[in-house]
């Protein structure tokens, strides 16, 4: 399997290859870098969620007394930030996924694609929006919850079934019957079996990325975004590429 450093260097090449290979991967990524934008704003325009952060903000700066209000309002607070969240994580989850798969179509296809925008909202189609909000949802769950223990189950988790969509949009590219949402989690643990550590580096390798992107107030991930969406796509098809060579 090809390494964390050529799977990011080919990323790079099809994001930042010339200035029209970059107007073709930030089109890819322009319905997740838009959703992300809004969901901005929805929190902060949220009176909940600022509340809530300002009590965090003042228990993490050891203020006496912070502690009780800020578990009152977790309390109270929780049912709705956790259905923002849990609508936030499957709408993210199906833009990504269209991204990375319209990455992995136009890397196989070796031709630039004609409508990139429309392909990156391939799984939001009336054929394919149930199966995606399902599987979206209940890998969002799993995590949520693994990580709600401890973290570290989380962890596990998000990257055991980080090829699950992956796994999904093939079918739906062969036009085979989808299978059922265990079925996907499994083949996609399977999958990662051995390789959930080099994903996991591969995913800290953008922190630096990411802190960059928030000292910019996000403009920065115009490039991250579909840097990091390409490169997770790159990472499937060396998996994919990996397992045929070990079959023949």
């Amino acid at each position: 399997m090809r390494s964390n450093r050529e799977i990011k260097k080919a990323a790079r090449q099809h994001v930042i290859g010339d200035g029209n290979t970059f107007q073709i991967a930030l089109s890819l990524s322009l319905g997740l870098i838009f959703w992300r934008f809004i969901y901005g704003l929805i929190n902060a325009s949220s009176g909940k969620y600022t509340d809530l952060m300002h009590s965090a903000t003042a228990v993490l700066n050891n203020d006496a007394g912070a502690s009780g209000p800020f578990l009152e309002k977790v309390q109270a607070y929780a049912p709705g930030l956790m259905g923002i969240m849990l609508v936030n994580g499957v709408i993210s989850g199906i833009l990504a996924l269209g991204a990375s798969w319209a990455f992995v179509m136009w890397r196989l296809s070796k031709g630039n694609p004609t409508r990139p925008v429309r392909l990156s909202l391939r799984f939001f189609k009336p054929d394919t929006i149930k199966d995606s909000v399902i599987l979206s949802a209940v890998r969002y769950i799993i995590i949520t919850v693994g990580t709600m223990f401890f973290i570290v189950p989380g962890i596990v988790f998000a990257l055991s079934f980080a090829m699950a969509p992956f796994l999904y949009a093939a079918d739906v590219q062969t036009k085979r019957a989808p299978r059922g949402v265990t079925a996907y989690l499994r083949a996609s643990s399977e999958m990662m079996r051995g390789y959930r550590m080099q994903l996991l580096w591969l995913n800290l390798s953008f922190i630096g990325w990411y802190i960059l992107t928030s000292l910019t107030r996000g403009l920065l991930g115009v490039y991250v975004i579909p840097y990091y969406q390409a490169t997770i796509g790159e990472f499937y098809l060396a998996r994919q590429i990996d397992i045929e060579k070990n079959i023949k």
